[in-house]
């Protein structure tokens, strides 16, 4: 309990330094006990998953387009099913207005209904392209005719972010390593604090390896509470376990040396 207590008590030397690295030590713990978590997260905030895919499927006058609405409406993960019928039809009526006089249009080919399907982005791909195939399944190939699945254009623009572009090559490893990363610097700028408290604890208290005991009980402290969590939450992996140990040992092995007086910063 000395050593526990004597832990934060280092970190309360220097707030900011202290507060940051306890912060990311949680944060690098956690990270490598809820991996899985962290991989299913990733793939929900994907640009696919944050906007709704859609198609648009043209159906013939011989098909009942209020019966297909009706049964796509019963579909779970589609989420509206709009007619556009109407508006499709003023378009082409306007470009053959555009085209001249000498141009006519059928009235048969104007017969036809649009419906523009919203979807869950939740689904899989393979549950997008099954009602898809559904509503053309419907009426027949030969009576209804629908798009490929589509994403709204945001999604492109999304996807050339750097943050996106950056967790679709890395994955939840990218976001470990950079944890990871932001830990080390933390630790380093706390091991003065560590070696200054140890140093006078060592030198009027009689004990020894003060540095390398506190650090060791306060990193196990977390380790071990968060691989508990981990258990519980059904996300840890043994290997992901021995990494953490493995990354807060190395740098723990630091500690275990003579220590000098050196003044905080």
């Amino acid at each position: 309990m000395f050593y526990l207590t004597e832990f934060f008590k280092t970190l309360g030397e220097s707030l900011l330094r202290g507060f940051s690295f306890f912060l990311l030590t949680c944060l690098l713990a956690f990270s490598l006990t809820h991996r899985p978590w962290i991989a299913r997260t990733i793939d929900r905030i994907s640009p696919d998953k944050l906007v709704n895919p859609y198609f648009v499927a043209v159906i013939d006058g011989t098909v009942d387009a209020g019966r297909v609405k009706t049964v796509l409406g019963q579909l779970p993960g589609v989420v509206t099913v709009n007619d556009k019928g109407n508006e499709s039809r003023g378009k082409i009526q306007l470009l053959v207005k555009q085209l001249g006089e000498e141009y006519a249009l059928d009235s048969e080919l104007l017969n036809f209904k649009s419906l523009r399907v919203v979807l869950s982005p939740s689904l899989s791909a393979e549950s997008l392209e099954f009602i898809r195939d559904q509503v053309v399944a419907l009426g027949g190939e030969e009576h209804v005719s629908a798009t490929p699945i589509k994403y709204p254009e945001i999604t492109t623009v999304m996807k050339a972010h750097p943050f996106y572009d950056f967790l679709a090559k890395a994955g939840d490893w990218g976001v470990v390593g950079v944890v990871a990363l932001l830990w080390i610097i933390s630790y380093w700028l706390c091991y003065d604090v560590f070696r200054s408290r140890s140093y006078i604890i060592e030198k009027f208290q009689r004990r020894k390896l003060v540095a390398a005991k506190t650090i060791a009980t306060g990193l196990g402290v977390v380790a071990v509470l968060f691989a508990a969590l981990g258990v519980w939450n059904g996300t840890l992996k043994f290997f992901d376990s021995v990494l953490l140990l493995m990354v807060f040992s190395v740098f723990w092995t630091f500690s275990m040396q003579e220590w000098k007086w050196k003044p905080t910063l």
